[in-house]
């Protein structure tokens, strides 16, 4: 089987005065409850009292998720049939960094993506 690979941009609001840098560590993708692998970023500024997108890409195994999820993907591809969509969730931390000072987000992101 082939790879699959997801791009995505997460969008953030800085309200503070103060910029800095992110960055992202073990962030998970999550496909109906099926955990499909790991999306990276490299570092990326955080600008102060401004929205920002950060653009996210993960490559993940079709043999792998099949072989690691044999029981519970048949009940994915039907469900994907019958809705035409599919549940995808995002799970990590994304790090603030601000010169020495650093601060861990929790990030636990769902979104339902029409297939249409």
């Amino acid at each position: 089987m082939r790879n699959i690979t997801i791009h995505a941009d997460a969008v953030f609001n800085n309200p503070n005065n103060v910029d800095g840098t992110l960055s992202i560590e073990d962030m998970h993708v999550f496909v109906d409850n099926i955990d499909v692998g790991v999306i990276s970023s490299k570092e990326f500024d955080v600008p102060s009292k401004n929205e920002f997108k950060i653009p996210l890409e993960g490559t993940f195994s079709l043999s792998k998720i099949y072989e690691d999820n044999k029981s519970n993907l048949l009940n994915s591809v039907l469900k994907i049939v019958q809705t035409d969509s599919i549940h995808i969730q995002y799970k990590g931390n994304i790090k603030y960094h601000f010169g020495n000072f650093s601060y861990p987000y929790k990030i636990d992101k769902e979104q339902k993506v029409s297939l249409k």
